[in-house]
């Protein structure tokens, strides 16, 4: 049995797929466990009516954000955790409201999931990942951008979610200990920089508060949220079957437009980085929410 869960706040007005993420997930799990932030939009009532589509129970509780704690994201892992703990099961599986899994994993999500459940040496299974950034025909793969990244847990290992939510740690002794994971070859594709350019700057400002405690007027603009930067390919695979709709009501939107990319010192440093990586599998200067990593093959 396993558990599945999230945490969302005004999905609707910032643009967030997160009705297409628990559609994902639920296939994949017993239960689908939801907090719901102060929303001042329809997502709660958008999630009430997902209930019925789905293949597994969708729990949702009331998760006030505390303004005291927007601060530095630690707000998304404080409301992580909110949820985590009203799972019912031993694996819990999180899924952020911006990410999406593929129907052509499922095999391989179950597969590695039931082999995590048993593996007593693992406390926290890892999973790759997709960044599309601007719009739904592009990928960005760089140092910058995380490549793996923790999603599914063991509750009796006690990891709780760390610093902005991108992670999972074990606290012990007073200090944040990371925990030994397994890496699936099951993908989350994430869609966080996949918005038309006015909805992006009102989610970047959004979340401006939450690291700033307030936001920084005229930083995030139409104009200027995409900038062309490194490692941007082409992406040639296809959708989840649960975006194809959301991608066709988008449309086309032209991110870049009018844009070139810089070729200063920071390109150069990350081609390099790129070149090592392609060459030996090792990327510089990687940063990971885990102690080691075995490969499930």
């Amino acid at each position: 049995m396993r558990s599945g869960f999230s945490i969302i706040r005004n999905g609707e007005k910032l643009g967030y797929p997160y009705l297409e993420a628990l559609r994902s997930l639920a296939p994949l799990v017993d239960e689908l466990v939801v907090a719901v932030g102060d929303c001042d939009d329809n997502t709660l009532s958008q999630l009430e009516a997902l209930r019925s589509d789905l293949p597994c129970p969708l729990v949702l509780f009331d998760s006030p954000w505390d303004p005291e704690s927007r601060k530095g994201g630690f707000e998304l892992a404080r409301q992580t955790n909110l949820a985590l703990d009203r799972c019912r099961h031993e694996i819990c599986v999180y899924i952020q409201a911006d990410e999406v899994l593929h129907e052509e994993d499922l095999e391989r999500f179950h597969r590695d999931l039931d082999r995590f459940s048993s593996d007593d040496d693992i406390d926290a299974l890892a999973f790759e990942w997709l960044h599309f950034y601007g719009n739904f025909d592009t990928l960005v793969r760089s140092r910058k951008w995380y490549r793996r990244e923790i999603r599914a847990v063991k509750r009796s290992r006690h990891l709780r979610s760390y610093g902005d939510a991108q992670g999972f740690r074990i606290f012990w002794e007073g200090r944040w200990i990371r925990p030994r994971a397994a890496l699936s070859g099951a993908r989350y594709l994430h869609y966080g920089w996949v918005r038309p350019p006015l909805v992006m700057a009102a989610k970047s400002e959004a979340l401006d508060r939450l690291w700033h405690g307030e936001a920084r007027d005229g930083i995030h603009s139409a104009e200027t949220i995409y900038p062309k930067t490194f490692g941007m390919i082409r992406f040639e695979g296809t959708h989840p079957q649960v975006m194809l709709e959301r991608i066709a009501r988008a449309g086309n939107f032209d991110a870049f437009k009018g844009q070139t990319l810089k070729r200063d010192l920071k390109y150069w440093r990350l081609f390099v980085d790129q070149k090592l990586e392609s060459l030996s599998g090792w990327r510089p200067g990687e940063w990971t929410n885990y102690s080691s990593l075995k490969i499930y093959k």
